[in-house]
């Protein structure tokens, strides 16, 4: 394990625009990172709500679509907004993944 940052990794997803590069934004058009690429900070696969749910660089919860064939609807995914259904649930769930992203941190040190 690395104590390199998510968003300063090399993309190693084989996506054709990020592809050996730092990932510097999650929603280009093209993109096709996949949400396990070393880029992608501490993530959670959420197969109930068909999506995955993930922290930004700064700890902000946001979200993707799943897609058909293990792909990834990045062109309109985003940071989950207030008025979202699932907003409570969403304030639970960035939590618990800050805080996991805190204790493996302190394991790794």
């Amino acid at each position: 394990m690395s104590n390199t940052a998510p968003w300063h990794m090399l993309c190693n997803c084989r996506c054709p625009l990020h592809h050996g590069f730092e990932r510097t934004d999650y929603f280009q058009p093209g993109c096709a990172c996949a949400i396990t690429c070393d880029t992608q900070p501490m993530t959670l696969l959420a197969e109930q709500w068909g999506c995955a749910l993930f922290l930004d660089r700064n700890g902000d919860l946001w979200h993707v679509n799943a897609m058909a064939n293990g792909q990834w609807d990045w062109e309109h995914g985003g940071e989950i907004d207030t008025r979202a259904d699932t907003y409570d649930d969403n304030v639970d769930i960035e939590r618990l993944l800050r805080e996991a992203a805190c204790v493996l941190r302190t394991y790794h040190a």
